[in-house]
């Protein structure tokens, strides 16, 4: 089963980033576990979970849905009985049919965006009560309020607002790989995205001896390539002997969602949980046609889609707009993909 985190901006389409030419390894120790997070000074990258704890892991997490990419992400996992995160973005919560992707999913974090993108001109106060009232809009439908937490304009040149959602406990979430499923977005294209993970994977291999760990960052819009090439990223991880988690398994965490929207006085676990009965890791292979998925889902060989029912067709953010945060993402793989080596 899938996780849903908290997620911060939508995407905009990126330039296509050169892969790195070293593999990434684990960075830091993850998040706390249990109780309020202590460790309230200025955010560095060192606070951002790039990692996880046990090599050989690998956590797909898939920012700004859910969407119809969602959907058919969601078949995927199945078939694989494989476990992903996903960070929402509340704003896609007012339409019904991605209200209901997210209470049957049962997504695990959250993506936030500040209002015209910069603190400038909020209190602290309304900043803490908007993240809030996103990761109520959550909880309403999944019961529990993520603590994992995607940012847009991922990186520090907002410090005020970074150091404003880890003091309300959340867990700033980053990443060591990208797959790329922005370049990689059509049809076409999208199984190259498969070959990030075998490149890094043997990369690794050939040049330390053993496995490292991976949080992978992916966008869940259907612009992308990321449903499409899932099926063989699965099956590429699968044949490297790496064993895909969510966030909890990734670092640990017996407590991944917050007690609180707002304070930061400790976390939850559930039945689904790192450590708990009904906690699942690992992948099965699936089977794979090239392209095969998007075109069975309508969805055109560029990656684009019309119907006017999908994310923000009739609104001021697009489904090609929500790509308008990859592209400052993407501003952070240097510190992230090519520092962290192991």
């Amino acid at each position: 089963m899938p996780m849903i985190a908290a997620q911060a901006a939508a995407p905009a389409a990126p330039a296509p980033a050169a892969p790195a030419a070293s593999p990434a390894a684990p960075a830091a120790p993850g998040p706390a576990t249990s109780g309020p997070n202590a460790n309230t000074g200025p955010v560095t990258w060192a606070d951002f979970l790039t990692s996880c704890q046990t090599p050989g892991q690998v956590a797909l997490t898939y920012s700004e849905g859910p969407s119809e990419a969602t959907m058919e992400m969601l078949e995927t996992l199945k078939e694989a009985q494989a476990t992903v995160t996903f960070f929402t973005n509340a704003t896609w919560l007012q339409y019904m049919q991605y209200a209901g992707v997210t209470r049957h999913a049962h997504l695990d974090g959250m993506t936030y965006r500040l209002p015209s993108d910069t603190s400038t001109g909020h209190t602290d106060e309304e900043i803490k009560q908007d993240i809030a009232h996103a990761s109520r809009t959550i909880q309403d439908l999944i019961g529990v309020y993520p603590k994992y937490m995607k940012i847009h304009e991922s990186n520090l040149k907002d410090s005020r607002l970074l150091n404003l959602v880890k003091s309300m406990g959340y867990t700033l979430v980053g990443f060591n790989m990208d797959e790329y499923d922005y370049k990689y977005n059509t049809a076409a294209t999208s199984s190259q995205i498969a070959e990030v993970f075998n490149a890094m994977f043997t990369k690794q291999m050939d040049a330390y001896g053993r496995k490292a760990s991976y949080v992978v960052a992916g966008y869940d819009v259907p612009t992308t390539g990321a449903a499409s090439g899932l099926p063989k990223v699965i099956n590429t991880i699968q044949a490297h002997g790496y064993d895909m988690v969510r966030l909890d398994g990734c670092t640990n965490d017996k407590t991944p969602y917050k007690k609180d929207p707002i304070l930061n006085n400790g976390f939850v676990g559930d039945a689904k949980s790192f450590g708990a009965a009904e906690y699942k890791h690992g992948q099965k292979s699936v089977n794979y046609t090239p392209g095969g998925n998007q075109q069975s889902k309508g969805v055109s060989p560029s990656g684009g889609n019309d119907d006017k029912s999908s994310h923000g067709s009739s609104s001021t953010k697009s489904a090609g707009s929500r790509l308008s945060a990859v592209a400052s993402i993407m501003a952070i793989i240097p510190a992230l993909a090519i520092a962290y080596l192991l």
